[in-house]
């Protein structure tokens, strides 16, 4: 059997990577930028709230227009633009010029989780669904690790000015490598054997539909509801570990810029490691239950888990110690990354068909970013007058809510109704 798809899955991984460096260096620029603009901590959430908006309404379009014009020319075109606005952003010289200029990065940048959905559906077989596609999604973290160092250095050696240009080119060496290695489906390539043709099992007709009643059934579904909530509850976790780790080891140690960048890679570290796994883990999950019953074991006891190393966080934040705080709330994202391959790919199952699938991924992404921007007001406000680590702790209640939703509000009845119309759908010739 060939392997060509672990190669365009490593191109999708190394996308997401540049993707989320792209974001990370804003927030080790924050004290910088605060101090050549004189802007208060709140106008810095609002700066992250225009990008963040725009990222979530975008989602939405940028799921249709994957489906509309495929997998290997939507990344390129999205990509290119995420990263010129990247380079651009230090023409930003007042606060309406960075609201403008992060909004439109924002925008490029937000089809990136509706394509790896669609290249998981596309190019993975269903038993390892999970797998693919949190591997090429642990470049979400994989950046920030890595970007997080790299732009405090670029930052303490040439200025922060340095972090976007630099970050923006590493994004548009990608595109001819993509652009040479990735197709619409493996039926198109020719480096796929007849093996790895028949394991990955795409036969979906080359001219089929976004099927627009199987939408409609997904979305006013009781399962499409409780899809709905976790997305929503994880997009207020997501973003609070992801964007405000350099500030809380900042403001609330002391710590140095670089000091700071390196806890907050360790964090980020501990996080990949948890979508590393989160895809095994889920997959062997499927393999021993039934669909639904594996779904919310791998939701329900990593987020569980995480809930109480949040909770130690605080005491530990308390008591002064930066590191162990750090290393808590790494062991945090770890677990909660561990439940993507139980939810995101739940959507993926549920999808009506393949033509549908960017569509689908980016009405419940796009939510996960909606309450994701909202987050940028909601923790800097709390930060403000409470601390960073109350405001970190306040991903506590959002967890809860998560749990609530796979436990009780999904039903097995939709689950199964759904999920059996979309693997009809895809076997269909």
């Amino acid at each position: 059997m060939t392997k060509r798809r672990y190669l365009v899955v490593l191109l999708m991984f190394l996308s997401v990577f540049v993707n989320y460096m792209d974001r990370v260096n804003f927030s080790v620029s924050v004290p910088s930028i605060r101090h050549e603009f004189g802007f208060s901590l709140q106008q810095i959430g609002a700066i992250v709230f225009a990008w963040g908006i725009a990222y979530a309404v975008f989602n939405f379009p940028g799921g249709w227009l994957i489906d509309r014009i495929g997998l290997r020319w939507s990344l390129p075109l999205t990509l290119g633009w995420w990263s010129i606005f990247t380079m651009a952003t230090p023409l930003a010289s007042t606060l309406s010029g960075w609201y403008v200029v992060r909004a439109l990065m924002g925008a490029g940048e937000a089809p990136v989780w509706p394509l790896n959905a669609k290249l998981a559906n596309t190019w993975a077989a269903p038993s390892e669904r999970s797998t693919l596609y949190t591997w090429a999604g642990s470049g979400q973290y994989v950046g920030p690790a890595v970007g997080t160092i790299l732009a405090g250095s670029i930052l303490v050696k040439f200025g922060w000015q340095w972090t976007f240009i630099a970050f923006g080119i590493a994004g548009l060496l990608i595109l001819p490598f993509w652009i040479a290695v990735v197709r619409e489906r493996p039926a198109l390539d020719p480096r796929v054997n007849a093996q790895e043709a028949e394991w990955i099992g795409n036969r979906a007709a080359a001219n089929q539909k976004a099927d627009w009643q199987g939408i409609k059934n997904v979305v006013f579904s009781r399962t499409g509801l409780a899809m709905l909530l976790i997305y929503l509850t994880f997009g207020y976790i997501l973003f609070t570990f992801l964007y405000w780790m350099p500030s809380y080891m900042y403001y609330t140690f002391h710590m140095s810029v670089l000091s700071g960048a390196g806890w907050s890679s360790l964090s980020a570290l501990l996080g990949f490691f948890g979508f590393i796994l989160s895809g095994p883990f889920n997959d062997r999950l499927v393999a021993r239950f039934d669909r639904l019953t594996a779904r919310r074991i791998g939701a329900a006891v990593p987020m569980f888990c995480a809930m109480l190393c949040v909770g130690f966080s605080l005491l530990t934040a308390i008591a002064g110690l930066g590191g162990v705080t750090a290393v808590m709330l790494g062991l945090a994202q770890l677990l909660m990354n561990m439940t993507v391959g139980a939810w995101a790919v739940g959507v993926i199952d549920i999808s009506p068909n393949q033509a549908s699938t960017g569509l689908v991924y980016g009405i419940y992404n796009g939510a996960l970013n909606v309450m994701g921007a909202f987050n940028a007001l909601i923790l800097t406000w709390l930060a403000a007058h409470y601390g960073f680590p109350a405001a970190f702790g306040s991903a506590t209640l959002f967890m809860l809510i998560f749990l609530l939703s796979i436990l009780f509000v999904a039903d097995r009845r939709s689950y199964t109704t759904l999920v059996a119309r979309a693997e009809r759908s895809r076997s269909a010739a």
